[in-house]
């Protein structure tokens, strides 16, 4: 699956316009305030769900999607997921992963000075007072890595990046609880909240007109961690940037 969005970019206050190629697994989604089109992509999707779990799962995606917008000046290009088995050792296990891909403005032209600038932010956040970090040294990269999070400085074929990967564990809202009817094994009435391994996956790539974009996999299936690096690393050797030409004085 191949994206363009240049045709518009004139348009916009920050005329973004790349291309990139996202791997034929993921399905493209929806905006979600559209009407139409969600049943036909969560049909590709779960091709064994009936019409109410079909409905069931759009209404909880459509409420979801949104909350990927970090605010401000973003702006949401693409979001896709794909849903799966892979195998793991010999056995087929549940591969699940939900894409997007933003942009939003960064106050650079400098690419090399943006890039180093969202390496030091992410180096403060994810290691201040971690000790023992292991140093990282690839042909393509070079980073460190500690007990929850990975960071690289990347070499792409359009440029300098950033990579991350963190595994956190995920506390799901009181409502998906409610629905999923799960009740407190001590028989008080109180909704139990799950808690799962959540593994989110970022690649930043500085653009030639002052914003960056942000390229995130986020995936319950930790075990396949390896795997949807290897989906990022993919999108990231595809991107290429196409500067829309300045308008005449």
């Amino acid at each position: 699956m191949t994206q363009n969005p240049v045709e518009s970019a004139a348009a916009r206050a920050v005329p973004y316009a790349f291309q990139y190629t996202v791997p034929d697994e993921f399905i493209r989604l929806p905006d979600p305030t559209a009407g139409e089109g969600w049943r036909e992509a969560l049909a590709q999707l779960m091709p064994d769900a009936d019409e109410a779990q079909l409905a069931s799962v759009t209404e909880q995606m459509r409420a979801t999607i949104p909350g990927l917008s970090m605010g401000g000046e973003e702006t949401v290009v693409l979001t896709a997921m794909c849903l799966g088995t892979e195998d793991v050792g010999g056995d087929e296990r549940l591969s699940m992963g939900l894409l997007a891909v933003t942009t939003k403005p960064s106050g650079h032209r400098d690419r090399l000075l943006a890039a180093e600038g969202i390496y030091r932010a992410k180096e403060q956040k994810f290691f201040t007072g971690e000790s023992e970090l292991q140093e990282l040294d690839f042909d393509l990269g070079k980073g460190l890595q500690g007990r929850q999070d990975m960071l690289l400085a990347a070499k792409l074929p359009c440029g300098p990046g950033v990579m991350s990967a963190s595994l956190r564990s995920l506390t799901l809202p009181a409502r998906f609880a409610a629905e999923s009817g799960l009740a407190d094994v001590a028989g008080t009435g109180d909704l139990v909240r799950p808690t799962l391994p959540m593994a989110s996956l970022q690649l930043i790539i500085p653009a030639p007109r002052a914003y960056c974009v942000y390229v995130t996999i986020s995936t319950p299936s930790v075990f396949l961690l390896d795997s949807y690096c290897g989906r990022l690393a993919q999108i990231g050797r595809t991107f290429s940037f196409d500067v829309p030409q300045e308008s005449p004085s």
